[in-house]
């Protein structure tokens, strides 16, 4: 079974014993994931041999040779591909634009099940009918977080406290209300107040969930803005300083330079197109 679809491609093969996929190849700019279903499988890798069975996955990057065989055993294995394209928008827009060139480790030590579960779902949707886009392409985003969500790289922490956000009622709140008025005078009373509780109990469940704390997280977001502003206007600085919430110039071009190590004019030059 070989089913292609906008993002994804799902793949359900046999092999007998001692046998393999034809040919050394690569899946261009997709991401390979090789579940296995029955049996032992091994994939190799650029010469790397693994042995693919039960909890142990195996992930192959874009553009990487490898081919699948077996020994003794018969096996079945499902192979998802996801698009690099595809995925890099899922987690651009999940965790707004702050994870560029996410880095992968290639084993996978986590329960496929879910994943195995909405693979499924889109091949009995498409496999005999192809006219369910709107809900291909729902199941095609719930693929890819789900993969996002069981595969460790350098995008987890923030993916998962992006989880967490959503998983909390109050931090979710407070973030919307920060984003909707980052550029207000916003003390930490005011944030308590939005959300009714002590600002010393805020403190504490921001730094429970996030790891820092609610003021931490408003100047990540006014820095962000001011970020972008530096890059696609052609306001001055201190235009900008005051647009994005900063209450003094002094302070603006203190904290970027510790965030991002380098003065604000010299930011502007270097990458400002």
């Amino acid at each position: 079974m070989n089913l292609k679809l906008p993002n994804t491609k799902l793949m359900l093969s046999r092999f007998d014993s001692y046998s393999s996929d034809p040919v050394e190849h690569d899946h261009g700019d997709d991401y390979q994931i090789t579940i296995p279903l029955e049996g032992s499988t091994f994939l190799d890798q650029n010469k790397v041999v693994n042995k693919v069975e039960s909890s142990k996955h195996f992930l192959t990057f874009p553009g990487e040779k490898h081919f699948h065989f077996t020994e003794e055993d018969k096996s079945r294995i499902l192979l998802v591909n996801i698009n690099k394209h595809f995925l890099d928008h899922v987690v651009s827009t999940k965790l707004n634009n702050h994870v560029n060139d996410i880095e992968f480790f290639n084993q996978i030590d986590y329960s496929s099940e879910k994943l195995i579960k909405t693979a499924d779902e889109l091949i009995k949707l498409n496999l005999f009918d192809n006219n369910h886009q709107i809900q291909t392409e729902e199941l095609e985003w719930e693929l890819a977080e789900i993969f996002l969500s069981i595969q460790k790289g350098s995008h987890s922490e923030l993916w998962e406290k992006e989880y967490m956000v959503n998983c909390n009622p109050i931090i979710k709140n407070v973030i919307h209300y920060m984003g909707e008025n980052y550029h207000n005078d916003l003390s930490l009373d005011i944030l308590a107040d939005h959300c009714k509780m002590s600002k010393f109990y805020l403190i504490k469940l921001f730094k429970e969930v996030l790891g820092c704390t609610p003021s931490q997280y408003l100047l990540g977001i006014r820095l962000e803005h001011a970020k972008h502003l530096l890059l696609k206007s052609d306001w001055d600085i201190t235009k900008i300083c005051f647009e994005v919430g900063f209450g003094s110039l002094n302070t603006f071009e203190r904290v970027f330079k510790k965030r991002w190590g380098i003065t604000i004019s010299e930011f502007r030059k270097k990458y400002k197109i």
